[in-house]
């Protein structure tokens, strides 16, 4: 993949120097590149981290944009160019790694997600897929939290507790509406407890920050798991697990919540 990808990097890098894509110019996308150019999304793909790695291309806040340097960068850009900032390629080779995963979980499941056929989505060797992502735990992990990445929990509102968490099972439950396998991937206890996974653990145990010492914690794992579980439910497509099943067993759990606990805590 590497060679064609260097082609497609070629290609941009003359478009560039010629004046056609100018600083501040939206860079072209994944797809657009490889339907344009007729190579693979995961080439495409690659060719952009090498983009971003060579100083053509930056992130912005509405998106990728060739950078104020690009056309001196591709005036005298080389296939054989020595690669530069290594370890911030090397990230983002993981989170294209992560998020072909996440497209081939959506498609077929998680189950049919294997690091053989990411690495033949990517068009890369399986060793240096492996090489970026060493084993499935560690790449089920990534996947889970890189969906909890793209919704952090909402904002305190001037609600309750029990309002707050309401709204944060609610929103964990969409996810697993939208990504059917996620689940199953997902893990609430170290060492997969991912940081923005952990940032919905967090988010709950603030809302239950009048419980007695420790107790904030388990209360929120609870909850999480709760919803995890129905979840998995709705994976399996059991009929009978709809909305308003998830709220009275979400309210009914809080209820518990607000029960004292024997040692007198809990939320009234």
């Amino acid at each position: 993949m590497a060679r064609v990808a260097a082609g497609v990097v070629a290609q941009l890098c003359r478009r560039i120097a010629d004046g056609q894509l100018r600083p501040g110019d939206a860079a072209p996308s994944a797809e657009d590149l490889a339907r344009e150019l007729a190579v693979t999304t995961g080439a495409a793909d690659h060719a952009l981290v090498m983009l971003h790695q060579e100083g053509v291309v930056e992130d912005a806040p509405d998106g990728p944009v060739i950078t104020d340097r690009a056309p001196r960068i591709a005036a005298g850009w080389r296939a054989d160019a020595p690669r530069r900032g290594a370890a911030r390629a090397d990230a983002r080779l993981v989170a294209l790694t992560v998020r072909t995963a996440i497209r081939l979980a959506d498609a077929d499941g998680l189950a049919e997600t294997s690091m053989r056929r990411i690495a033949g989505e990517l068009d890369m060797d399986f060793t240096a897929v492996r090489r970026f992502v060493p084993d499935r735990a560690r790449l089920e992990a990534l996947m889970a939290d890189t969906v909890f990445a793209g919704h952090p929990p909402p904002e305190p509102s001037t609600g309750d507790w029990r309002a707050r968490l309401t709204a944060l099972c609610r929103l964990q439950l969409l996810l697993y509406r939208r990504h059917r396998w996620l689940p199953e991937a997902v893990s609430f206890r170290e060492p997969w407890l991912g940081p923005h996974v952990a940032g919905h653990l967090d988010r709950a145990e603030r809302a239950l920050q009048d419980q007695p010492p420790g107790t904030a914690r388990r209360l929120a794992l609870t909850a999480a798991n709760f919803v995890r579980g129905h979840g998995m439910r709705l994976a399996q497509q059991e009929p009978a697990q709809d909305d308003d099943a998830f709220e009275f067993g979400l309210q009914r759990l809080l209820d518990g919540f607000a029960r004292p606990a024997p040692d007198g805590g809990g939320h009234r």
